[in-house]
Formats: structure tokens, sequence, C-alpha cells
């Protein structure tokens, strides 16, 4: 019996549910564990998994509606999911001339209702008190008025909430959505809807894990196993065991293991190991406030703490006498007004810094580029526009010198030079009333700002040997590769250290140290661990500083997926952690924690038993794992090392599946064929595929055929809808989610029956893609039509063993080439 996901999906509601998931950016439930890229979305991997599990009944309508219930996405789902009501002027806006009408007769009948209690009222003042009688009538007609206008304004209630709930249910999903909790925040359908669920299905949950004991138990006669061989940021095996499936994850990565460790164990550990982790980073970070007050170096002479510090790069071209700060737009702050300008001191050459409030023309002008000193690469003189350099050819033809590993400054004569040019100060002061107001300036370095960087290195030195050694801060070289390539070339720096200043080494080393002493369990020990890769990613020489009117703050690395140094930076002081440093600010409880099991692994050695395999796997070279991650892996090594000693400490570059010919071909079809050895016959698998280059699509054509893989179903769900930065433009949009089952049997076809198969399967995916394309902003472009046509071929033509004579598992074999040959004749 073919399961429910083999015959349909929701696609246009899961679309539609996957945006909104994405779009709550920090407030998804796993990225608070720290930056992965690619990770999918929660309900996503939900549906994937029920509709895997879910049989097809032969009535697909109701299959739907149930399918829908299972996920509260139905009717009722979505009431109770409802949670933010329509305003008073929305909802006049909203409701129909009939519910208007009726509003407002009710509306008038409280008025009348209200003088006619009036009126009694005034003419109960006006009996004697002596006429007994007469008042008594006189007040129960008082109080049979005011019953009467509880009545109506009562009646006025339950109408203005009947228009409420017409009024949600008339609006187009996605707006209803915009409304609503994500369905991971309930329990699971209603009572009302586990009866008719379990009527349809024959079986007798009252939960999620109930519902897939009970399916697993009738189709593989155990709790139903799944597994990722890629877990990566971990929402496959997490969302597995969160709906009751015993979940296995597994990655090279050491990162992404723990990411996947952190999921299970810590969200998913419940509320006692939740607020000891909690507790432990609460305490480091106290105590590390306390260590830096005592130092000194985030407070001033007036009582004032930093809330920012601001960097920027500085060169000396030849024929100039004065270094030059870089800087694309020197606006600081656009709803402060802020801007730095730089003045000339005689006998100097370094140019110095002033702060400034501007008029709103002078914010527009800077926001444009006003006295910039960096445009496309070139080093423009800010006393002299028509003098200007190439950055490149600043670096020489010999390139930059290398940095060593004690190096933790530059040079004095290095071509690229750095120095704080402002500060962002915050005084809390107490008002008349008692309650606190916080202000706060911009302002250039003053002296003792100088000697607090002094002291700041200083201190550093003393303990920078002991803290590498120990793993308090890294110790790494960079490896050369295509995205660690660019801070060797573009400042020399060859080890992971690095990329963080004096300041920020000394503070996350004495971070690192601290939360080493405080976490005594695993869990604490991960969780601090995790949070120094937050304190990374959020605290580095390659963090932004955004001057838009909504921010004015420090941004992260990972803006895209790259490592590009700046030429102006931030930097945090330790308040300003707060926001960076916990990985815990809400519970969320698994209800089967113990069934997650994580290994370090390479795919093709695993040697779990799964019943379902469900895969997200790396897309030619799309993103750099091994090298992205090598940069929170730096702060992790050796602490990750006593906490997981089984683990090995380092990604593995050389086994990492890469897309970069016959290995990546050679390495996916051994690990989809040991993928396959490793489920019963009666198994599935999905592969969740985002990627737009057709001889990438030829291989994952030719590995899934070569693996005994033949594809069941393809649908393309758009996950990347309104996605910024590098997903504009041609990047496709939606993930297309192929589900696969064994090819027992090597059936023979003929290309001249194959090809108006798969022409009427492209034509059928392509109309269910346009069906969900309407109004301003369609689900899909161009590159994801390309994408779901071959989701479509494959669908057809992964059903034969050969083609004409010719058998797949050889052809796919010898050479890329006889693959993209094959493919483009089939």
């Amino acid at each position: 019996m073919p399961a429910y996901i083999e015959t349909q999906f929701p696609i246009a509601r899961l679309s539609a549910e996957s945006f909104k998931e994405r779009k709550a950016n920090n407030g998804q439930t796993l990225t608070r564990l720290g930056k992965w890229w690619g990770r999918k979305p929660l309900i996503l991997v939900r549906a994937s998994l029920l509709g895997m599990l879910m049989p097809e009944s032969g009535n697909p309508i109701r299959d739907r509606e149930i399918f829908l219930k299972l996920l509260t996405m139905d009717e009722d789902g979505l009431l109770r999911r409802w949670n933010k009501r329509f305003t008073g002027k929305e909802l006049a806006a909203l409701a129909n001339e009939q519910e208007r009408n009726r509003w407002q007769s009710l509306e008038a009948a409280i008025t009348d209702a209200k003088a006619v209690v009036a009126a009694r009222k005034a003419a109960l003042k006006l009996i004697p008190r002596s006429a007994t009688v007469s008042r008594e009538e006189a007040k129960a007609a008082v109080e049979s008025a005011e019953a009467a206008c509880s009545e109506t304004v009562a009646q006025l209630g339950e109408h203005i909430e009947a228009v409420q709930r017409a009024a949600f249910l008339r609006l187009p999903y996605p707006e209803k959505l915009e409304r609503c909790l994500r369905p991971e925040h309930l329990d699971g359908p209603s009572s009302e809807a586990w009866e008719e669920i379990n009527a349809h299905l024959s079986t007798s949950a009252a939960s999620l894990p109930d519902l897939v004991e009970q399916l697993g138990q009738r189709t593989f006669g155990h709790t139903p196993r799944v597994g990722d061989a890629f877990c990566g940021g971990g929402s496959i095996p997490f969302e597995a065991a969160r709906i009751g499936c015993a979940a296995f994850g597994s990655d090279l990565n050491p990162v992404a293991g723990l990411l996947t460790w952190a999921s299970l164990n810590l969200l998913g550990g419940g509320a006692a190991v939740q607020e000891e982790v909690m507790r432990v980073q609460a305490e480091a970070l106290q105590e590390v406030d306390r260590q830096v007050a005592d130092w000194g170096i985030e407070h001033n002479a007036d009582g004032e703490r930093a809330d920012a510090f601001l960097y920027c790069v500085e060169v000396k071209p030849e024929g100039c006498d004065y270094y030059i700060p870089l800087a694309p737009s020197w606006l600081i702050g656009e709803r402060s007004k802020v801007v730095c300008k730089w003045k000339r001191q005689d006998g100097s050459d370094r140019l110095d810094p002033e702060i400034v409030t501007v008029s709103d023309d002078e914010v527009t002008a800077y926001k444009g580029g006003k006295n910039a000193t960096v445009v496309n690469g070139r080093v423009i003189d800010p006393f002299d526009p028509s003098r200007t350099w190439s950055i490149e050819s600043l670096r020489g033809p010999e390139g930059l010198r290398l940095w060593a590993n004690d190096d933790l400054v530059p040079r004095p004569d290095d071509v690229f030079q750095e120095r704080l040019y402002c500060i962002r100060w915050v005084k809390t002061n107490i008002r008349t009333d008692g309650t606190p107001e916080e202000t706060r300036r911009y302002s250039a370095p003053e002296f003792g700002d100088i000697d607090r960087e002094t002291r700041v290195l200083e201190l550093l030195r003393e303990r920078f040997r002991e803290w590498q050694e120990k793993g308090f801060l890294p110790s790494r070289n960079i490896t050369p590769g295509y995205n660690t390539d660019q801070p060797i070339r573009e400042r020399g720096w060859t080890h992971w250290h690095h990329l963080f200043t004096p300041r920020q080494l000394l503070t996350h080393g004495v971070l690192a140290e601290i939360s080493g002493r405080l976490a005594e369990s695993k869990a604490a020990k991960v969780g601090c661990l995790l949070g120094m890769g937050r304190m990374a990613n959020w605290d580095s020489r390659l963090c932004l500083w955004d001057t838009s009117v909504a921010n004015e703050k420090g941004k992260d690395v990972f803006l895209n997926q790259a490592l590009n140094p700046l030429v102006t930076f931030s930097g945090r002081p330790v308040p300003k952690w707060e926001t960076a440093w916990p990985i815990i600010t809400a519970q969320t409880v698994l209800h089967s924690p113990a069934s997650g099991v994580v290994l370090q692994s390479d795919a093709r050695d695993l040697r779990e038993t799964c019943d379902i395999w469900l895969t997200d796997p790396p897309y030619a070279d799309a993103v750099n794992y091994h090298e992205l991650g090598d940069f929170f892996l730096a702060w992790q090594d050796k602490q990750l090392a006593a906490a997981f000693p089984e683990w090995t400490a380092d990604s593995r570059a050389q086994l990492a599946v890469r897309g970069d010919g016959d290995d990546f071909r050679h390495a996916m079809v051994d690990i989809y064929k040991n993928l396959a050895r490793h489920m019963p016959d009666n198994g599935l698998q999905m592969v969740q595929f985002t990627h737009q280059d057709p001889a990438v699509w030829a291989d994952l054509g030719m590995i899934l055929w070569a693996a005994g893989l033949k594809a069941t179903a393809a649908w393309t769900i758009s996950t990347e809808t309104g996605a910024g930065g590098i997903k504009k433009g041609s990047y496709v949009q939606g993930t297309v989610c192929l589900v696969l089952r064994k090819r027992v049997a090597a059936e023979p076809g003929f290309l001249d029956e194959i090809f108006p198969l798969v022409e009427d399967e492209v034509k059928r995916q392509i109309d269910s893609m346009q069906a969900l394309d309407h109004g301003s902003e369609p689900n899909f472009n161009d590159a994801d039509y390309q994408l779901a046509a071959y989701a479509a071929a494959l669908k057809v033509l992964t059903q034969y063993g050969q083609i004409d004579g010719r058998d797949v598992e050889h052809e796919v074999e010898p050479s890329r080439y006889a693959a993209e040959g094959c493919w483009s004749e089939w």
C-alpha cells in the first residue's frame, strides 16, 4: 500500500507554513543553538515523516482532510493556533454588510438600553423614601433594565467574536498564518480531531507519538526509526524525536554533531536540564562581568560603560604622508544622526576622528557615501579625492606578510593597520520617580580609552599561551580553501584567532575559562561550547556595524556564506553578550528524548538500520561546511574532545562529500547504496534537494539510479520564498522532496516508451506548481520550474534498471562523462 506522500502532499499550505517558520529568524526553535546553513523547516520535516508513515486509503479527499488535521493545518487547527485578534478598525473593514448591520443595531440597542437604565434610576431618585412599595417596584424596574442592557452587551460581545472568527476564516491561508502560532507550538490535534483521525486510520491515538508508534508497529513491527546521514543543524533528528520516532543522526563534522546532540538532549532534555544550562550560562556571564569591571577595561572615569566599540582599518599608501582610515561610509547611526569626520594634526601621520551629530541632509549624504575612503576596491584620499590607490596593489605582488601565531595586532610595518575610532557609551541615571533611565552617546576615543586598549593587550599576552593550550582560545591554523583563502589573502591571517581583536580574545577567553569551570555535567558543557560558538559569530573582526534606523548595532559574521574581512567592524562589551551567549531562552520538551542517537561518522560507513532515511545532502559545494564549520570548531575543539572522547574534533575535510566531479558522484553513490542496504524492503527514503545546476541534477539522477533507488513522488515546497541576500535573483526558492523506495526488480525500459511518460510527468509537475503561483509574489521562479522538471523526469526514469538494454549502474560508474551523456540522451 503506498504512503500518503506518494499520492498527494499539501504543497501550497506547506510552502506557506515553511515561509512563516523561516521568517521567525531567531525565533525558530533550533537557530538559537548556533549557526548552521540550510536547516530545513521543522514543519516540512514533520509533514514529510507523517506523510511517509500515514497509509493512502483510496479516498484522497478524506486522506487530505485527515493529514491536515494531523498537522493542525485544517480549519480547527488554525483556529486553535490563532493568537492575534483583529483590532476594532481592522475588524470593521473586514466585516461584511450583514455583520456590520447587526453590529450597529446591537450598539444602538445598548445605547437605548443604557438610556432606559438612566431614566429608571432618575425616576427612582424622585420617589420618596416613605413610598416603600413604589420604591421596590422602581428598583425592580432598574434591575430589569440593567439585566436587559447586560444581555445586549453580551450579545454584542458574542457577535464581535463571531465576526472575528468569520473574518479570520475568510483570509487567504498565508494571511491566516500571520495571525497564528506555528504548528510546533501546539501539542497536536484537538481531542475532537483525534476522534476523526482514529476513525479514519483505525488507530487509538491521543497524541502524535501515540499515532507514530501505532503506524510504525503496523508497517515495520516496531517504533519507526528515522535516520539522517547528513544531520547538519539537526532539524530532521530533532523533529523525528519530537513526534515520537526513534531518531538517529550522523555527520562527519563535529560542529554539526554537537548541534544535533544539543537539539535532542538540551532542547529535548526536559526542564531540569534546560534550567541547569541556563543557570550555568547566567552565572558564567555574571562572573565575567565582575572580572571585566575589576580590570576596568569597559568603564571610563565618568562612570559610563562601553556599549559598542567601532574599529577601522587604515593604510599609508605610497606618496601619502598619513594613514588613511578606510570605510565605504562614515555614517555611524542614521537614527542618532551621528557621523565620523577626520582631521589632520600637525606633526602626526595619524588622523584624528571627530564624532559629530549632523543634519538630516548630511545623514542622507553620508548614507550615500559622502567622504567615503573606499569605493570599488580603491582607497580615496579624504583630503584630495583625485588621489586613489588600488587595494590590490597595496597588498603588493608578493602578497601580505602572513601573521604568526603570536600576532594579536598588526605589526608596525604591516600594510593594514587598525584602530579604535568610536565608542558608544551608556550611563544609567535614576529619574525623580525612582525609575532607571539609560542615556547613550557616541565619542571619539580619548587618552584613557587608548590606555584601556593597551591594558587589554597586556592582559591578553599574560594569558595567551596558557589559554591556547587549554583550549580557551583558538590555536588552529586556517586551512586554505574556497572560503578560507579570503582572510589569508586579504589580511594575512593564518590562524583562527586572528579573526578576533585582543579585546574579544581576552573577554571570550575569560568566558571560556569560567564557563569551563562552572559546567560540570555534559549538558552544561555542551551548552557553554555552543555559547562560545554564538559569541564567535556575534563578536569578531568580521562583524559589521549596522547603521540603519532600526538597528545601530553589530551584526553577525555569517550574514552570508563567506568569511569577509571588513574595513570597519564592531565589538561587543560584556553587557551586550546577553543576546548572544545564552542558547536556551524557552523550554522545548521532546516526547521521547531518550530515543535520539548521534554519531560522528562517514555516511559510507554507517551500520545503523533505519526504516526511513530523510537526508538533505551537500549540493555541489553550495556551502563549504568543512571550511565554515572550522570557524566554530576553533573555539570548541579541545573542550569538545573532552566532552565527546569518542568523536574526532576535526572537520575531516578530506572525507567531506564535495561537488567537484567524479569524487562527488562516486561518494554519493556509495552513500545511498549504503543507506539502501540499511533499510527494510518496505522502507522509504526522502532526499530534499535544492539546486539548479543541470550537471548536478544529472549526477543526482544517476546517483539514485545506481544506488538501487526509484523515485515514487516528487514535491516542490517553497522553503526559501522571500529570502534576501544571496538567495535573490536566479537562486532556487524551493526544495524538491524526492520520495524513494528500493528498486527491487531491474525492470527494463525502452526510450520510445519512456519519452512520453517523462513529458506527461513533467507537465503534471509544472501544472501543480503553477496552480500555487498567484498574486504579486509568486512561490517559484524560473530556476524552480527547471528544478521541478528534473525531479519529475527522475520519477519516471528511476523506475527502470535497464534502458534499451543498458544497465544503469554500470553506466554511471566509469566517469562523469558517461553520466552526463546518458542523462542527455535519455
